[in-house]
């Protein structure tokens, strides 16, 4: 199993890196292939794990799919009906795998859908039971059997109303899927409104769908007869862009991030400015180049345009080197610090309260061997190593390669002595 061997303390980082498209976009947008009858043609597309899992899945449901990592571009053409059945062994590794709901249940009304619960990260409690209640206020009806979700409309799909309970990503992706060919109008309410949902809509906007804000978190959606050719460039990850700066953070070096839209992380950078950072923005970029003082602060994680969780246990990281109490509060997933005792185990002083963490930081970290749990724990322990005082071993690096494309070459890139073993 490979693993990554890091050296550190590394000298202060300066470079530049190019982020990848978002994966969190990406994955929702290869799932609405399925609602085309015509190609659909996707641009910057990070070909990272996850993309890939879910490319071989619309692939088994039959869809046929071209791919040019060199072009960072993805083809799906529809050319005969798809299979129903979304089998267990490509979901089991990435909960996203539950997007093919929709966009299925949406096309191939008054047949079953048969859809395996899914896995991804072990990072605490994430249900479909909102994704099956949006449904239902379409007049759909699921039954679960064996690990499958059986998801069907007898007599169609009807607009109607529906609130969310709370704020969910993919289950404001699913039921605007669902929705596009849905008889009638359909007004969803307190709808997740982070970037990739916004890049998903105007994907299917451009494409003939009729989705329309008529609130900060309401839309409404004009069931349509068919959308036309899709064609779309997918926006820039958000969670890889804060990442790579936090490098330069930790490292109290400098760094050149493009290929982000600086909006998709006000909240962040305002967090990273108040530790101690220069930050000059433009367009389509971020330089940041860290002080030598840091100050502690607290965070509060939430939905968009709050701080991200996905960027939480990279910003545990870096408080763990800062002097000073820094405290944490997450409030969307249940068991979200899994970072936090391989951060303890290179010295790092972390104390969990139930949905908080406490981190008095320390002066010195030292190397040690860790095993990564989940995607942004990877990132989190790489940190880590980045400041720590010797040589760390790295473990289960798989699941980063989940959704940092490239990430060996790109830390390399900008000075971090960085390597793989088998």
């Amino acid at each position: 199993m490979k693993k990554f061997i890091i050296k550190g303390p590394t000298k202060p980082t300066s470079g530049l890196v190019t982020v990848s498209g978002a994966k969190n976009s990406c994955l929702p947008l290869i799932a609405s292939s399925i609602l085309f009858n015509d190609q659909v043609v996707l641009r910057n597309v990070s070909f990272v794990q996850d993309v890939y899992t879910m490319l071989k899945l619309i692939k088994s449901l039959g869809s046929k799919v071209y791919i040019s990592e060199k072009k960072k571009l993805v083809k799906i053409v529809n050319s005969k009906a798809h299979k129903l059945v979304v089998p267990y062994k490509l979901v089991s590794t990435m909960r996203a795998g539950v997007l093919t709901m929709g966009p299925l249940l949406s096309r191939y009304q008054n047949k079953k859908i048969f859809v395996a619960k899914g896995g991804g990260c072990s990072i605490g409690i994430r249900d479909i039971n909102y994704h099956l209640s949006a449904f239902e206020s379409l007049k759909a009806k699921h039954t679960l059997s064996k690990g499958y979700v059986k998801i069907f409309s007898v007599n169609g799909l009807k607009g109607n109303n529906f609130r969310f309970p709370k704020v969910t990503v993919t289950g404001t992706s699913n039921i605007i899927m669902a929705s596009i060919f849905a008889k009638g109008t359909h007004k969803i309410s307190n709808i997740s409104i982070e970037p990739e949902v916004l890049d998903l809509i105007n994907f299917l906007n451009k494409s003939g769908a009729k989705i329309k804000f008529v609130g900060g978190r309401t839309i409404k959606i004009e069931g349509i007869k068919k959308l036309t050719k899709g064609e779309h460039t997918i926006i820039g990850d958000r969670i890889e862009a804060f990442s790579y700066l936090c490098v330069a953070l930790i490292t109290k070096g400098k760094i050149h991030v493009r290929n982000i839209n600086p909006k998709f992380l006000s909240t962040e950078l305002k967090i990273l400015q108040k530790i101690g950072c220069k930050i000059k923005l433009s367009k389509n970029s971020i330089f940041l180049k860290s002080l030598s003082k840091h100050k502690p602060v607290r965070i509060k994680t939430g939905p968009f345009p709050g701080y991200a969780t996905d960027n939480m246990p990279i910003i545990l990281a870096v408080m763990s080197k800062i002097s000073g109490r820094s405290e944490i509060e997450e409030t969307i997933f249940s068991n979200r610090f899994m970072a936090a005792p391989e951060l303890s185990r290179m010295g790092a002083k972390i104390k969990i309260k139930k949905n908080k963490a406490i981190i008095y930081g320390e002066n010195k970290l030292f190397g040690a061997d860790c095993i990564s749990s989940d995607l942004r724990t990877t990132f989190s322990i790489i940190l880590g190593a980045l400041a720590a005082e010797g040589t760390s071993k790295i473990q289960r690096i798989y699941h980063g390669l989940r959704g940092y494309y490239n990430l060996k070459t790109k830390l390399k890139n900008i000075g971090i002595n960085i390597r793989v073993l088998n």
